[in-house]
């Protein structure tokens, strides 16, 4: 099926145009048009443009296309030129990658990201799920089950794939509350991995059907194989959807129901038939991460790095306003420090202490939003039993005294 315009990619001599990026159909349009101008006609040099009509950049799209274009410039040494004045699909041309985009790591979704060492995957996983974690709130288990799954698939490209590098874009849709995720690799493909391994798989569909289940990898002695199977249970649990990508098929998983489409895709080369994992969790709704990490019976215990670093002596998490706080002079920096809050309290039953040591001067409208409107969100009860107030100066407790007073009046009136 085809969405929006009919003509997805197109190509005109030495130019290549993508007119969208919201529809997945254009990795293969694209793959058939780069193949087409440097293997079939001997072009030496591509330009990509970008149809001024691109309203919408999707990972399941825009990911694959970026990947495939640097295997082509790194592997075939093809020189591709493009630019737009679009820092989205100019992403797409020229994807972030560390340390040179260090920086770009606070604002990490959104972003294509290219990683090529498993300190790239730490640092890359972690700010995505900070993000996440600043950006909403979510349900019980989602945003561990997120973190675990991405770390499990960035690292399988590193092991498995063959492939110098892999590429991931994570989108949050607030209105949906919606969390998509895209990963690719240019590498072997999954058949390819598996073929002489103890599963044998016959052909390449029964290879992407064999990729989620537990225990399945190419050698115990690099993985476990729970990665993939980790991700679909964690899909299935949140009523999620999961399309796995190699060579010319694909496994689709959508409200409980999985198929395999067969012959229907590209890839960039006999050698290099690529894998790309799509998948989308709708954020609202708790999960069991518990029953998502068990594997063969065998519960994982996830353990949240993050958290536990806040965590002082007695196991409460310490919320040191004077760091973690975005300034203290703007609402939306109070509105994703509480958000952040509000995710970690639901993995730790503890006190929350939110110690405002260093911290000589706040605006009206970041205490209302960090504690006032915590207050009654929570509840007067709720509030005393779960946060903590520390190293308040007299002017702080003036302002959030005043702040309190009319977020009450404000509500019940």
């Amino acid at each position: 099926m085809r969405w929006f315009s009919d003509v997805l990619v197109s190509k005109d001599s030495d130019i290549i145009t993508i007119h969208s990026l919201q529809n997945a159909n254009a990795v293969d349009d694209f793959i058939k048009q780069i193949r087409k101008g440097h293997l079939k006609e001997g072009y030496e040099q591509l330009t990509i443009n970008f149809d001024k009509s691109i309203q919408g950049v999707f990972p399941n799209a825009a990911v694959p296309i970026a990947g495939i274009i640097d295997f082509f410039r790194q592997e075939k040494k093809l020189q591709i030129d493009g630019k737009s004045y679009d820092v989205n699909l100019q992403n797409i041309l020229i994807p972030y990658e560390l340390p040179l985009h260090k920086t770009s790591l606070d604002r990490a979704l959104g972003k294509i990201w290219k990683f090529r060492s498993s300190n790239d995957v730490y640092e890359i996983q972690s700010a995505i799920i900070q993000e996440l974690r600043r950006s909403d709130q979510f349900a019980t288990g989602i945003l561990e089950g997120i973190e675990w799954s991405i770390n499990e698939i960035m690292d399988n490209v590193l092991n498995h794939s063959k492939s110098s590098c892999g590429f991931i874009m994570g989108q949050l849709h607030k209105t949906s509350k919606h969390v998509v995720f895209t990963i690719y690799d240019a590498g072997i493909g999954i058949y390819k991995s598996l073929k002489h391994s103890i599963h044998a798989p016959r052909n390449n569909a029964d290879a992407l059907t064999l990729c989620i289940q537990a225990g399945v990898t190419r050698d115990k002695k690099v993985g476990q194989g729970n990665g993939m199977h980790g991700l679909f249970s964690l899909v299935k649990e949140g009523n999620g959807r999961l399309v796995i990508t190699s060579e010319r098929d694909s496994y689709h998983y959508c409200n409980g129901e999985a198929k395999i489409l067969r012959n229907k895709h590209c890839y960039p080369t006999d050698q290099r038939c690529s894998t790309t994992v799509d998948f989308q969790l709708d954020y609202s709704k708790d999960i069991s991460i518990e029953k998502v990490l068990t594997f063969q019976g065998r519960s994982f215990d996830f353990v949240n790095l993050y958290a536990e670093q806040l965590e002082n002596e007695q196991g409460e998490l310490v919320f040191k306003i004077a760091t973690l706080a975005e300034g203290t002079g703007t609402r939306e920096s109070a509105i994703r420090l509480k958000n952040e809050i509000l995710n970690l309290m639901k993995s730790n039953s503890k006190i929350s202490i939110l110690d405002f040591e260093g911290v000589s001067l706040v605006t009206s409208s970041f205490i209302d939003e960090l504690v006032a409107k915590l207050l009654v969100d929570l509840g007067l009860f709720q509030f005393n039993q779960r946060i903590k107030l520390a190293n308040m100066t007299s002017l702080l407790q003036q302002t959030l005294q005043k702040s309190v007073i009319q977020r009450i009046i404000e509500e019940y009136k």
